[in-house]
């Protein structure tokens, strides 16, 4: 367990923590110690994949890294109980040896159960919720050192207050997932004008278990992909390289980013050719992909009625004032669900994200879109770039200042809080 002064780096390599003390116990008892001892703020680290600093500026960070695998199935109630630090895609591969799966995933699958569901990461689908909405029960340490187990059928309030909560109320070690039986699922992929993509949007949604399209920029062109459960037999789609994907794109940028005009239309006459994909597999290797080329990114979750208005505003001003963006704009949608900070708290929500480069600076693409997002009601995705404080954040989340009197509750002292988190709520360190 012995900590050491060492440096850490996301994976967006955007908040190296240097100097920090990590820590990696191998049981409770020794995180026991590690949060008893005046080493603070303590976080709680997993893959970092978060892009906003959850994690960041703490002078103890957690390793989860010993807390991994399944402890249990359940098979009559279907819910697996898996240990905090698992990766997703360790996850999957385990439970598909016992013929179960998850029943939505997000588009990578390199995180940890635990910061997953904390930030309410989410695929798409417009009856699938994020996966925080999953869990069925979780065990959590508390900044005294107690562990409290949070039974859903027990304690459902307590649940909806615990499964998306930044790490603020602890750190969790165990959680119960629901899950279902092993799938298949039938992808096609496809390219659409834009304009084809915002008008039979909500038709997708409603015609396919998983629907999502992403705007290429300055192409006026989308690709889409649909998902559908089968029982067909698995069967290969031609290999994409999505990093190569992203690197043409950047070429295009580079090579024609003075002449608009002439990037439109390069890129506009290679979507227009596409060939249509088809695949069938599991769905754990359908669903994630691989992401290999760092990136910033800003996510909303934006009401149904506004987002898709929003989407197009946000796409006029990124054309016309920040010619260096070339990755996609993600548009997913999410069913709703009843966590406390859970962005689809209150009814689905259409997500919308954009990315950058990461040599290229995120801060001015943020700085255009977001107040868009805002007006539109959007709430941002917590494990995403995003600028807002307690009072935005108060207004946008019914349940946010139950949650924060929890908080003060559970640690009194913020033994669990980093700057991040003090200017979401709104404390001094």
């Amino acid at each position: 367990m012995a900590g050491r002064d060492a440096g850490w780096i996301d994976w967006g390599r955007q908040y190296p923590a240097a100097g920090c003390r990590i820590e990696t116990p191998s049981n409770v008892e020794e995180m026991r110690e590690i949060v008893a001892a005046d080493h603070g703020p303590v976080r709680a680290v997993g893959a970092g994949h978060s892009f906003s600093p959850l994690v960041a500026d703490a002078e103890t960070l957690v390793s989860l890294d010993s807390f991994k695998g399944i402890e249990a199935i359940d098979r009559e109630k279907g819910i697996a109980r898996v240990r905090a630090g698992s990766r997703l895609h360790e996850l999957t591969a385990a439970l598909h040896e016992e013929g179960l799966a998850f029943r939505n995933l997000g588009d990578i699958d390199a995180q940890s159960i635990a910061g997953a569901t904390a930030t309410a990461t989410h695929g798409t689908g417009v009856s699938l919720p994020c996966l925080s909405a999953e869990i069925a029960g979780l065990e959590i340490l508390r900044a005294d050192g107690s562990m409290v187990e949070i039974d859903g059928e027990r304690d459902p309030d307590l649940l909806a207050a615990a499964r998306v909560s930044l790490g603020a109320l602890g750190i969790v070690t165990r959680i119960d997932f629901r899950v279902v039986e092993a799938h298949r699922l039938h992808r096609r992929t496809w390219s659409m004008p834009l304009a084809e993509a915002l008008s039979s949007a909500q038709d997708l949604w409603r015609t396919h278990r998983n629907f999502e399209f992403y705007y290429i920029p300055f192409s006026d062109y989308c690709l889409a992909i649909s998902h559908d459960l089968t029982d067909e037999a698995p069967r290969a789609g031609p290999k994409g390289d999505d990093d190569a994907a992203v690197h043409d794109l950047r070429r295009a940028r580079d090579l024609l980013g003075w002449w608009r005009w002439l990037r439109r239309l390069v890129i506009r006459r290679e979507l227009a050719r596409f060939p249509e994909e088809d695949a069938v597999d599991y769905n754990w290797k359908l669903l994630a992909s691989e992401r290999n080329v760092p990136f910033r990114e800003t996510e909303y979750h934006l009401p149904v009625d506004t987002a898709l208005d929003a989407l197009k505003e946000a796409v006029a001003i990124i054309e016309a004032r920040c010619p260096e963006v070339f990755f996609p704009i993600e548009v997913r949608q999410t069913a709703g669900d009843d966590s406390w900070l859970s962005p689809f708290q209150g009814g689905n929500r259409i997500s919308v994200a954009v990315h950058s480069w990461w040599k290229d600076g995120h801060a001015v693409l943020q700085s255009l879109v977001e107040p868009v997002f805002l007006a539109a009601g959007g709430r941002p995705h917590w494990g995403k770039m995003h600028g807002l404080g307690r009072e935005k954040l108060e207004a946008l989340y019914p349940d946010f200042a139950r949650f924060d009197e929890l908080r003060r509750e559970w640690d009194p002292q913020g033994r669990f809080v980093n700057d991040h988190l003090a200017t979401i709520f709104g404390v001094s360190r």
